[in-house]
């Protein structure tokens, strides 16, 4: 077959053939042979041969050269060894001026694509076709197409670092700066891209003078009527000014500088939210600005000039700009409509005060006002600037802004180590006790606390370290601030160990304070007759308050009533692992006993407990603890120090795992298998000693997320353009069932996902669908409808579209095309795996594991259940749940062969919170095989909640949606009665 459409190619192609239609129809046959994963390379050769003939003889019919020359250019990229014959066919087109002409650039131009991570060969077989001459005469070009196409290629020579080698540096600028001031608005952009390109891979290296020509170019494109020219113009502009203040050096100021600010702060009120935007991102990188033009740009009104110019010159050209345009930039960047703009202008606000005492203390102003930012992203970004102020010493509180906030009175903030977020009240390190109503204090404290009951996660936690450092001025709002706790606990149980974290601090920094809450505390329980209900959150974080405050840095001293820690005592464990890492369960038991003469009586004989207490020293008031904790605390030290060194280990084996994802692009598959299976191994050394928590959920979110990279890797190396791109019905399937089920697991198995992670996540899940949508008679309807949602979780996370990637905006695309056959199109599936590239993200690995442990009472392979046929048997199980929320479905699985009984479990059943549950289950098995024998294995399964709630039915027996297995698979063995 192969044979007969070569032959029959070569005869329509042929120098003596007329007829134009047939030429046309060869060249569909053409690209079929060369594109055909299981075409030789003789035929591949042979096609090109004639193309290339075909293309000499036939100058005379356009239509069919504009095709022969796009395969041309095709088949240069298929196969990088055509590159010769392909440049060889095109160099006589380069000379017309016709529209052929863009058709031939464009076929150099995949040959240079097609030599991207090569050695260069099509780079100088490119620059050997265009001189610099011939390049000049193309960009002046009367045909817009001509024009681009050269300007395209050029780019990509420079974006590559090749222009120096190919086409000459002087010839690549004088091109760039002309096609700039071009008639089209995509030239002139493109040319703006090029330049910006030029001038980051010179390092340094260009002419002053050239980037200043660069510089008057883009001021005068800062006018242009399209927003996308202007956007380039003020990426270029900024551009500039980090070479202008690279080559001023650490001089304190430069007027060239100013300018620049000035020019971008202009910018900052243009009518396209995406140039405000870049506006705002380059203003944060500006350096060497005059102090009184970065207040400037922080006030509306116009402020006095007390040195230098209110007017100076704009560059080499002398058009003259005011300093003072540059006034309120940053409060309308704050003011801005869309959180994109005012979450860059909070970024460059923080960045810039590092330059400026004085413009970082009333940049405060701003920044207090933007914590009430209706946007989560703002927010953060707003508390992530006041900690960078805080690391270089820039955040300072005036008296002007303690009495236009009321925030006083004793409010001391103390910066201590990693915890320097939210400190737009911190770096007072030397306020002054101002006397102020009591009443606007607590109104200002009480505004702040809202932050506790924020809706983002990130926002609540941030707001309660702020509270381990904060000193509160009086009883009154520290009982408010207590109550604003119990509340947060009472709205968020699943965030119990932070909250009560926070309260142990709170309760250490205010000793007197949580005292007398205490004693208020014990009369309430003493007018109850003594009884308190302890399966309350009040309770038990009022008990975690009352028990911190006796803790000191050194000695731990007690003014708490006795009654109080007796009350504790069931909680010492839940209050343990809250402080993780500073007192053991055993130490903090033996304290909480010491103080409570009941318990201590009951607690004589127990081990470890009593000798805990018997080291105990009591002297007067004061409790010394140094010699029962001085092995805890080396014990704890230790655990903590080899468990943040296995936390880097792993974040060290996923650092490699991302640098495998330019290797895949570059279709070294085995490279990236040997990579992928030695981190695989590596984490097998670690896991033998990692110990339970973070470390072991982080060891396992690793094993997993390399065997997904690993199935990725398996499934891109059989959809390489040498192998077919339509996947049949192959051990594939198992593949793709696997890597779903992976994905599953990371996404659904493991609580307390950052955003950046879910979204890295959801965008493997979509890259997973893609791969389904390839199989030949897959059902194509549900894989869009999974799509769909999947791109719907993404929005919100992202909050907006356009805060997508670029991936996923493509994949959207495809889906709103309305018809899945999109994704088979060749094109289509290469561009997405072209476009599919991770965010460079770092987990956390402060995440914790949902898993189950599911124990058969009874029976093993030497003991095993006795059955009647056809009848149900019971089978006692043992199932344990870790980290497991009220709001999850878990069902157990009992599977003989293919046959799958769904039990749906009962989280109410189970005794214990949300940490450890246990629960001990008589399930019926209704699927006894008519067998003399037989295997069941028993797994749990937790359902993954889809976002598309169509799909969602009820009362059907067995999970609406996809389960994650998060146990490992428990063989259960039965005989027959008349067997046993």
């Amino acid at each position: 077959m192969e044979r007969a459409l070569l032959e029959r190619l070569q005869r329509r192609l042929s120098p003596g053939a007329a007829d134009a239609r047939g030429r046309i129809q060869a060249l569909c046959s053409a690209r079929s042979l060369i594109a055909n994963p299981d075409s030789t390379e003789s035929t591949r050769r042979s096609v090109v041969d004639a193309l290339v003939a075909s293309v000499r003889h036939h100058q005379d019919d356009p239509a069919f050269v504009h095709h022969a020359l796009k395969l041309l250019g095709d088949a240069a990229v298929l196969c990088r060894p055509f590159a010769h014959s392909v440049v060889a066919a095109v160099r006589p087109f380069l000379d017309g001026g016709h529209s052929l002409t863009a058709d031939a650039v464009a076929s150099l131009a995949s040959v240079v694509e097609a030599d991207n991570g090569g050695g260069g060969e099509g780079f100088s077989l490119v620059a050997s076709a265009l001189d610099g001459d011939r390049i000049l005469s193309l960009a002046s070009s009367p045909i817009v197409a001509v024009r681009s196409q050269v300007l395209d290629l050029l780019v990509r020579s420079v974006e590559r670092g090749r222009f120096w080698d190919s086409f000459g540096h002087h010839t690549t600028i004088q091109v760039f700066l002309g096609l700039a001031m071009d008639l089209y608005p995509l030239v002139r952009k493109r040319a703006c891209d090029g330049i910006i390109a030029l001038l980051r891979e010179a390092a340094g290296g260009v002419d002053r003078l050239i980037v200043e020509c660069c510089y008057d170019r883009a001021v005068v494109l800062l006018k242009d009527e399209e927003k996308l020219v202007r956007l380039t113009a003020v990426k270029l502009i900024s551009e500039c000014g980090e070479l202008f203040a690279a080559s001023q050096g650490e001089t304190e100021h430069s007027e060239q500088m100013d300018v620049v600010f000035v020019q971008l702060c202009l910018m900052a009120r243009d009518m396209c939210m995406e140039v405000r935007f870049e506006a705002f991102v380059a203003l944060g990188k500006v350096r060497l600005v005059h102090e009184t033009v970065l207040l400037q740009s922080l006030s509306k009104k116009i402020l006095g000039i007390k040195s230098g110019k209110a007017i100076v010159e704009c560059s080499t050209k002398g058009t003259k700009i005011s300093l003072l345009s540059a006034a309120g930039a940053f409060v309308h960047g704050i003011e801005d409509e869309f959180y994109e703009v005012r979450e860059a202008a909070c970024r460059s606000l923080g960045m810039l005060t590092i330059f400026s005492v004085k413009f970082a203390y009333e940049a405060t102003n701003l920044l207090m006002d933007m914590l009430n930012d209706d946007t989560e992203v703002v927010r953060l970004q707003t508390l992530q600037t006041l900690s960078h102020m805080a690391n270089y010493d820039r955040l300072t509180m005036q008296d002007k802004h303690m009495q236009m906030c009321c925030l006083c009175h004793q409010l001391m903030v103390k910066i201590e180590d990693s915890c320097k977020i939210l400190q737009y009240i911190s770096g007072l390190h030397s306020i002054q006790t101002l006397e102020f109503s009591s009443h606007y204090v607590i109104c200002e404290i009480l505004q702040f606390l809202g932050l506790l009951a924020d809706i983002s996660a990130s926002i609540r936690c941030l707001a309660r370290k702020l509270l381990q450092l904060v000193k509160l001025p009086d009883f009154i709002s520290f009982r408010d601030t207590i109550d604003c706790l119990i509340s947060n606990l009472e709205a968020f149980p699943e965030e119990e160990e932070d909250i009560f974290f926070v309260l142990f601090s709170v309760g250490k920094r205010h000793k007197n304070f949580s005292a007398k809450l205490a004693k208020e505390f014990a009369k309430e329980i003493d007018l109850s007759c003594g009884e308190l209900i302890l399966d309350s959150h009040e309770v038990a974080a009022k008990l975690v308050l009352f028990i911190s405050s006796s803790f000191s840095s050194g000695q731990r001293t007690t003014d708490i009533p006795m009654a109080l820690y007796s009350y504790a005592v069931p909680f010492s464990g839940r209050i343990a692992r809250a402080l993780s890492g500073a007192v053991d369960q055993d130490s903090l038991l033996a304290y909480l006993c010491s103080h409570s003469k009941k318990i201590h009586k009951i607690c004589t004989s127990s081990m470890p407990i009593h000798i805990a207490i018997s080291d105990i020293t009591r002297k007067g008031n004061v409790l010394d603890f140094s010699e029962i904790l001085t092995c805890s605390e080396q014990t704890q030290e230790k655990c903590v120090f080899l468990n943040e060194e296995t936390m880097q280990s792993i974040k060290l084996n996923l650092e490699t795992v991302r640098k495998t994802w330019p290797l895949m692009k570059s279709h070294c598959t085995q490279v990236v298998q040997n990579m992928l299976r030695a981190c695989k191994e590596e984490l097998e050394t670690i896991a033998w000693n990692a110990d339970d928590g973070d470390a072991s959920s982080f060891l396992d979110f690793a094993a997993l997320y390399i065997q997904v990279i690993q199935l990725v890797t398996e499934i891109l190396d059989k959809s390489l353009p040498k192998k077919s791109c339509i996947i049949g019905m192959t051990a594939l399937d198992i593949i793709l069932e696997r890597l779903d089920m992976s994905l599953r697991r990371l996404r659904y198995g493991f609580s307390g996902l950052q955003r950046d992670e879910e979204c890295h996540i959801l965008e493997l899940m979509l890259l997973s669908y893609v791969f389904r949508l390839l199989e030949i008679g897959v059902s194509r309807k549900p894989i869009l409808a999974r799509l769909t949602s999947t791109i719907s979780r993404l929005e919100f996370l992202c909050e907006g579209p356009s805060n997508l990637s670029v991936f996923a905006k493509e994949v959207k695309h495809a889906c709103t095309e309305g018809t899945a056959t999109l994704f088979s199109n060749t094109y289509v599936f290469h561009k997405l795996l072209e476009l599919f590239y991770p965010e460079q993200i770092t987990f956390t690995g402060r995440f914790k594991q949902k898993k189950a442990e599911v124990l058969v009472i009874g029976n093993d392979s030497e003991n095993p259940l006795t059955f009647v046929l056809g009848l149900p048997v019971g089978i006692f199980f043992r199932i344990t749940l870790y980290e497991i929320l009220n709001s999850d479905r878990l069902w157990l699985l009992l599977a003989v062969g293919e046959s799958i009984q769904y039990v749906f479990l009962d989280l109410s059943q189970f005794e214990g919170c949300d940490a450890v549950r246990s629960c001990t289950l008589n399930v019926p098995f209704h699927g006894t095989p008519k067998a003399a024998s037989f295997l069941l294995r028993a797994s749990v399964g937790i359902e993954c909640p889809s976002e598309d709630v169509t799909n969602h039915s009820k009362g059907q027996g067995w999970p609406v949606d996809d389960y994650a297995i998060i146990c490992k698979e428990n063989d259960v063995h039965f005989i027959s009665v008349n067997n046993r």
